[in-house]
């Protein structure tokens, strides 16, 4: 092409030599020429494959020396390159919504299929983030790194609405940081290389793998695809039995765990002292929520066409309360916060009872017994006072108003 490019380039400008094929042959560039300029190539691919770019990015050296667990953990979705078949006989393969332990090497994920075409959704990433925020070998994450993508947007709420208050612990609360990745980054997460290296060194012995080109799937036989693993369910258990071998096997020095396994890294820190914080499934959902103000009527609240309540409400002496409502989920319970953001309880459905029914009269009682011991306790701090002697005193105590002569007196006098 570059000798293509200076014949042409001569002819425009007018050259006309006698021995054209000669000619050509003397255009031909060395090709210590072109390997002068090959540095040029970056610019092409800084212009046309920005990813391949990033990735040969000068990266400065990152360590987890004295990190402890859970203070940076790392959130990915990844398609899992494993063939399995649906009810209706078609091709699928499974989705991994993964969250890795940046200074252990664990994983917390979990694995899901779609009956037909779909995409992880914010629903999907939260249930696995709840169920890995209530597990005691987990809990909560300090600083989350995650994408950019849709599938993460219910962590723009976990910074202010996921401050703790535990019971017991005297430290100062704590919000879980959420810190988004740049675009075409993923040599900088960590939980990018995992997949890899679990795709290739432990799904890669099970039937059905297909490796990771899409475009160009592993073949059992010329001209025949891979046999599908079995059914979703059929895999799942398989997944979990690689997943905690993972665990059980030293690391190369490279991952920065010194040749120890994610578990056994992890038992030292146990054994150091270091525990977690946990929240409860129901609250992580009701933290992923937009806060609304509502009403307090009779010891319930309206929301989504639904009456509320709990007993925290029954004693509530407070017009007005905010709620947390889930952005993403339909929710079974809400949690109630005062109008200062100080938790107040967790709302149910009020459901209505048969007028029969002893436990209306019961839920009655309660709701009445609550309410009055909450005020007669207020009432032991506040004084009688007695308004209307306050407001006679207040009325003798104002200057009399001296009223000018009048002008005139009307006299009536009959017609």
């Amino acid at each position: 092409m570059a000798r293509n490019f200076l014949v042409e380039t001569s002819r425009s400008w007018g050259f006309r030599p006698s021995d054209p094929a000669s000619f050509e042959q003397a255009c031909s560039i060395p090709w210590t020429l072109v390997s002068e300029e090959l540095h040029y190539r970056k610019v092409h691919q800084f212009r046309a494959n920005r990813k391949a770019y990033e990735d040969s990015l000068p990266r400065g050296r990152r360590s987890i020396e004295g990190m402890r667990p859970m203070e940076l953990v790392v959130g990915d979705v990844h398609p899992i390159d494993i063939h399995l078949t649906r009810a209706d006989g078609s091709i699928c393969t499974a989705k991994l919504i993964g969250f890795l332990d940046w200074a252990t090497g664990r994983v917390w994920c979990d694995l899901i299929a779609f009956d037909t075409r779909g995409g992880v959704n914010n629903r999907d990433v939260i249930e696995v983030f709840a169920a890995m925020v209530e597990h005691p070998a987990f809990g909560l994450p300090e600083a989350l790194y995650i994408d950019n993508g849709k599938e993460y947007g219910f962590a723009t709420y976990l910074d202010d609405a996921m401050t703790l208050t535990v019971p017991g612990f005297h430290g100062p609360g704590r919000s879980t940081r959420v810190i988004n990745a740049l675009p075409y980054n993923a040599p900088a997460k960590p939980i990018e290389r995992w997949f890899g290296d679990f795709e290739s060194r432990y799904l890669s012995t099970l039937p059905g793998w297909i490796s990771g080109n899409r475009m160009n799937k592993r073949q059992e036989a010329i001209g025949r695809t891979v046999a599908p693993y079995g059914t979703f369910e059929d895999f799942v258990p398989a997944f979990f039995g690689l997943l905690k071998a993972y665990h059980s096997v030293p690391m190369g020095k490279q991952s920065g765990l010194k040749g120890l396994s994610p578990n056994t890294t992890f038992q030292k820190h146990v054994a150091a002292g270091w525990s977690a914080i946990t929240m409860s499934r129901d609250e992580v959902r009701a933290a992923v929520a937009r806060r609304v103000e509502r009403t307090v009527i009779q010891g319930a609240i309206k929301l989504r066409g639904r009456r509320w309540t709990c007993e925290e409400l029954w004693q509530y002496a407070h017009e007005k309360v905010l709620v947390c409502e889930p952005v993403y989920h339909t929710p079974a319970e809400l949690l109630l916060l005062d109008m200062k953001g100080k938790r107040l309880g967790i709302a149910t459905p009020d459901v209505a009872l048969h007028p029969l029914d002893h436990r209306g009269t019961q839920s009655t009682a309660a709701r009445a017994k609550a309410h009055r011991d909450a005020i007669v306790d207020m009432a032991r701090s506040v004084p009688n006072i007695d308004v209307a002697a306050r407001l006679i005193t207040l009325g003798r105590d104002q200057p009399v108003v001296i009223p000018n002569q009048p002008t005139g007196k009307m006299l009536l006098e009959p017609v």
